[in-house]
């Protein structure tokens, strides 16, 4: 038994329980108030196909793509949600409905150019330059940085990355990159269903990794993380996965990286990879905290509303997710900040599509912030 089968059980105790607090956090529902788009209603739509009284149909396809696979509904109950959906998209593939157009186009790129979004696989190298980062090769550095395919090959993006090499080397770290050689994780291929494409993918990495060496992955991108630690574990493998967010709060408390704060109010947004999916809720407030005033959204750590740029929402369903984003940035502009501040480049790029507020990357804020120290230092020794 494998696939949506394997969750034939927890979707009979669905059924059976009928409880719907999972339409509570559900963005989509919230949004559009569908029944078959809260996860009561889509596991009861999956139920019905296994037990042969549904047919697959344009609204059943509808209720397994029309989905941020956030994870909120797994945060109101004790079943596998997120997994019963992904399993739903897989089933319906398997079972001849054709990949979504959108979904299908980045697949495509993915085989043909390595990253979802149609850029030559040497784009992954341009946000290097200048920095000296050492290319893994076999028994050298032990920790690699992962860039992922979005901030590699999206300039705007770039800066992350350029901010995250330049607090890691201002630490001290030593690190190596993959170059135009880095594959992508395979987040785009699980998450609209391409199951058997996505675990070839991750077992070829696997053993571009432990060609290397590797103890150590640091990711600079929310769903690398989650992706790359939960196959990576689940190959049984040793290969320790963070997030830069982790990596670098750490140095922050350990005064390896100075800053100075400011009186500015900022409010932060949990990514959904990164905080409700992937558990890491306090470093990027570390981080936050050391260089402004943070002050909460009402909907934040696991009850965080999702910006709705995951799971292929953002190419299938447009509108959509442009009406998720706004809910989230009201949210954020409620709180009296001034700024946003997020880890995850899918919610940079989400955010920055609304007007009326100021959105940062976590790493480039701290980076201005400990650029900001060394120049007053600078100034201050020059007047002694």
């Amino acid at each position: 038994m494998s696939g949506l089968e394997e969750f034939k059980e927890e979707l009979e105790t669905c059924f059976g329980t009928s409880c719907g607090f999972c339409e509570r956090g559900c963005p989509v529902y919230q949004d559009l108030k569908v029944k078959t788009l809260c996860m009561r209603g889509r596991n009861r739509t999956m139920l019905g196909l296994l037990q042969g009284k549904f047919e697959i149909t344009p609204a059943v396809v509808q209720a397994a793509f029309e989905c941020t696979l956030c994870g909120n509904c797994d945060r109101w109950c004790a079943l596998k949600n997120t997994d019963h959906t992904q399993a739903f998209r897989e089933y319906l593939l398997k079972h001849g409905v054709e990949p979504m157009k959108e979904h299908s186009s980045l697949a495509l790129s993915l085989k043909n150019y390595g990253n979802p979004w149609f850029q030559p696989r040497s784009a992954r190298n341009r946000w290097t330059k200048g920095l000296n980062i050492p290319k893994a090769a076999p028994a050298q550095q032990e920790v690699l940085f992962f860039a992922g395919c979005t901030s590699a090959v999206t300039k705007p993006l770039n800066r992350s990355l350029v901010a995250t090499a330049r607090l890691l080397q201002k630490a001290g770290v030593k690190f190596s990159t993959m170059g135009q050689d880095e594959p992508c994780c395979g987040s785009t291929l699980l998450r609209v269903g391409q199951t058997d494409a996505f675990n070839e993918l991750s077992a070829a990495n696997l053993k571009k990794f432990q060609a290397l060496g590797i103890k150590k992955i640091v990711t600079a991108c929310p769903g690398c993380y989650t992706t790359l630690k939960k196959s990576l574990e689940g190959a049984g493998s040793k290969i320790k996965v963070t997030h830069a967010a982790q990596e670098i709060a750490q140095l922050v408390k350990d005064g390896k990286i100075k800053v100075k704060k400011s009186t500015e109010r900022m409010t932060y947004h949990d990514p959904c990879h990164l905080g409700r999916l992937g558990g890491v809720f306090d470093d990027p407030r570390t981080i936050v905290e050391s260089v402004a005033t943070l002050v909460e959204m009402p909907n934040n750590r696991y009850e965080s509303r999702c910006c709705g740029a995951g799971a292929g929402l953002q190419t299938a369903f447009p509108k959509l997710s442009k009406n998720l984003a706004f809910k989230r940035t009201a949210e954020a502009k409620a709180t009296g900040a001034t700024t946003l501040v997020t880890s995850c480049p899918f919610c940079e790029t989400q955010f920055r599509t609304i007007p009326g507020m100021k959105v940062v990357d976590l790493m480039e804020l701290l980076l201005d912030s400990s650029q900001d120290i060394e120049k007053n230092n600078g100034q201050n020794k020059k007047a002694i």
